[in-house]
């Protein structure tokens, strides 16, 4: 049990270094066109279409990691005025509903995979891609992040990450 749990740690750090590689690379090829535009070169669309690219990407490889150290985005005015146990209860309430979302649009996302992969559909800009090749990330990072969010769940932990004692003004 402990290879899987390093496995899938070894996956979800690769994602996010992935991640930072590409949004390094974007900044480096949009600084690159806009110098090249203003010597007078004609932009490459190559530059245009890995942006494009990099902006699905990002994303999806970073999300994973982003639940893992509860950097994700949530709206807590509703639970800091919650006494602690009805905080406990909304936030496991939270978790169950972020892994059904997860798990629902990770088997979408792996049917169009599928689909694209076996209609052999391609995405024509610069070069031809084949389609299921950029969209495969989409149900793999939702499915890593059901498993971060269900880890969560199984541990007792609270994933969402400001969320203390103190920061409930209702008395109990």
């Amino acid at each position: 049990m402990r290879n899987i749990a390093n496995a899938h740690s070894a996956v979800i750090y690769t994602m996010a270094w992935l991640a930072g590689f590409l949004m390094v690379a974007m900044m480096m090829t949009i600084v690159i066109d806009v110098i090249l535009r203003n010597l007078g070169f004609q932009s490459s669309s190559v530059f245009f279409t890995f942006s494009e690219y990099s902006l699905l990407l990002i994303p999806c490889l970073g999300a994973p990691w982003l639940v893992r150290e509860k950097g994700h985005v949530f709206v807590e005015i509703l639970l800091m005025y919650l006494r602690p146990h009805a905080r406990m209860r909304a936030t496991q309430l939270i978790g169950v509903a972020s892994i059904v979302v997860c798990v629902v649009l990770a088997w979408y996302g792996f049917e169009v995979t599928l689909r694209d992969f076996a209609e052999n559909r391609q995405d024509t800009r610069v070069f031809d891609t084949p389609r299921w090749m950029l969209v495969v990330w989409i149900p793999l990072s939702f499915l890593m992040m059901a498993i971060e969010f269900a880890r969560f769940l199984v541990r007792g932990e609270d994933f969402l990450g400001s969320m203390g004692a103190a920061a409930n003004p209702a008395k109990d």
